[in-house]
């Protein structure tokens, strides 16, 4: 798969306009757990995520990511962490709220998660965006394989994702806890 591939979007809506959800898995398949929000994304229906919704596999695309931030309402990350917390572990967090918009960051997918959002409300966007990331086991190159505790938390992220699409419109808050 290509870096930012579009791998389904959901249908239209008719009468008013749903918001614009994209939900971007973000990894190196090829570093093992790294490839974390590679995984998810794949397993993802974008149909029964609603209407405005499309998955991209951003792999390890950086700021060519930023397409999205800047035409999305919505932008939903996954990717992989590493909380110090134990392996598999499942966070979600909102990046100002969790406090890493102050961070300087440079990773394996070029340009990080706080230059995508700084770059997009430099040039006028600023889609609510949430992130699901789950702590590591291992970094070691591995193609396409996860840790256990990893591969075992695939599935419930992406029942997390999916209830979030689902409630986008919603108030609720994010908090950046453990989900597991």
């Amino acid at each position: 798969m290509e870096a930012g591939n579009v791998i389904a979007g959901g249908a239209g809506a008719v009468g008013a306009r749903a918001p614009s959800i994209t939900i971007i898995g973000m990894g190196n398949t090829l570093m093992g757990d790294d490839g974390l929000g590679i995984f998810v994304v794949e397993g993802l229906n974008a149909e029964a995520l609603g209407p405005g919704a499309r998955v991209i596999a951003g792999n390890t695309a950086g700021m060519a990511l930023l397409k999205y931030f800047l035409d999305s309402d919505v932008v939903i990350v996954i990717d992989a962490c590493d909380a110090e917390a134990e392996p598999g572990a499942i966070f979600r967090f909102n990046p100002d709220e969790a406090g890493i918009m102050g961070l300087r960051s440079n990773n394996t997918h070029g340009m990080g998660l706080t230059y995508l959002v700084t770059s997009a409300r430099l040039k006028g966007a600023d889609p609510d965006v949430i992130v699901f990331a789950v702590q590591v086991e291992s970094v070691n190159p591995r193609d396409r394989e996860l840790s256990a505790p990893v591969a075992a938390a695939v599935e419930r992220v992406r029942e997390l994702v999916t209830e979030a699409a689902g409630r986008i419109g919603e108030e609720y808050t994010f908090a950046g806890f453990p989900l597991s």
